[in-house]
């Protein structure tokens, strides 16, 4: 098994706990699962005018669509050209981008999950924007200035629905909203799929269901016709250290397993972390890795650990082959 996974690589020796000003690079490594090692990294820096000074330069969310890898930063969305070696094709950047967490495309958009502005955004191939989906309670560009460059500062926190991730269900939208612990169809929020046990980061759709992972490590199982929960996995209870795992993003399932990101612990001003901060008052500080659980059994059966020191923040994890194409993406 070949797996890609996106990351952000803090600054050495930054104690800015703030994600707008602690990360250096973006990284994409592309890891050997069975071998345990990293047969390539691309690493990524957001040129100034993208950019505020100082701020951080991040990869979080993102996807495959024939043959080009889409990568969010903080800023940006930047497309690979997965068969000529990873090239950087082009990067879509916009004024309004700030703390953007996810990407999905389809022929006809890019869809961007624009955490920092707390909603999702279409654009066409060629880069113009055709919609906007706001997710709070105050429209858009009452909240914010059109005007303005959000590119330019580092966080617009508090977030009243922290958007994390953008995904199709039969063909519509759906969204994660990190605050309000549930998915929404953007045409319709009255559609909604209640996550409950914690903040949700990640949405995809797999075999028929659905699978979402939620800041505190529990990996929740839906079924997409009935909206209703088959499954919740704790996934703390997995490991025999016990305490919370580490922050939660990534997934991927393949032929009955989950890999599952975690970032290691840190102390940060969101809200739901409390839990977080009483592990890390009790020296739990594991550092960042990837699990890998047997969805049958209920079993924690394989990691890939990163060093100690290496506190990189794991955002997407993607099976190399369906950003190949040989598996499909939905």
């Amino acid at each position: 098994m070949q797996l890609l996974v996106t990351m952000s690589v803090p600054k050495p020796g930054i104690t800015n706990e703030d994600e707008g000003e602690r990360f250096q690079c973006g990284r994409i490594e592309l890891i050997d699962w069975e071998q345990k090692q990293c047969m390539r990294a691309i690493e990524y820096r957001s040129p100034l005018q993208h950019v505020g000074e100082g701020l951080s330069i991040r990869f979080t969310g993102g996807c495959p669509h024939r043959g080009k890898w889409y990568q969010c930063t903080a800023t940006e969305i930047v497309v690979y050209d997965v068969k000529r070696d990873w090239a950087v094709e082009r990067v879509l950047s916009h004024p309004a981008f700030n703390d953007v967490h996810g990407v999905a495309v389809t022929d006809q958009h890019i869809v961007v999950a624009n955490t920092g502005l707390e909603m999702v955004q279409y654009f066409s191939h060629s880069g113009e924007i055709e919609r906007e989906v706001n997710l709070a309670s105050t429209p858009t560009w009452q909240r914010f200035d059109r005007n303005f460059d959000y590119r330019r500062i580092g966080t617009t926190k508090p977030h009243e629905t922290h958007v994390n991730h953008a995904f199709r269900l039969d063909g519509q939208w759906w969204a994660t909203r990190c605050v309000q612990k549930d998915a929404i169809r953007l045409e319709d929020p009255r559609d909604r799929i209640e996550i409950g046990v914690g903040n949700p980061h990640d949405g995809i759709v797999r075999d028929g269901l659905l699978y979402f992972t939620t800041t505190n490590a529990h990996l929740v199982i839906v079924n997409p016709k009935t909206r209703k929960t088959e499954e919740v996995i704790d996934i703390n209870r997995l490991n025999p250290e016990g305490g919370a795992v580490a922050w939660c993003r990534g997934l991927e399932v393949v032929d009955g397993y989950a890999y599952v990101g975690f970032t290691r612990l840190r102390r940060s001003n969101w809200v739901g972390m409390l839990d977080t901060i009483k592990d890390l008052a009790r020296g739990r500080k594991r550092s960042s890795h990837i699990e890998k659980i047997d969805l049958k059994r209920k079993l924690l059966v394989d990691s890939y650990e990163y060093e100690r020191a290496e506190s990189s923040a794991i955002f997407c994890i993607f099976a190399m082959d369906r950003v190949t194409g040989a598996l499909p993406h939905e």
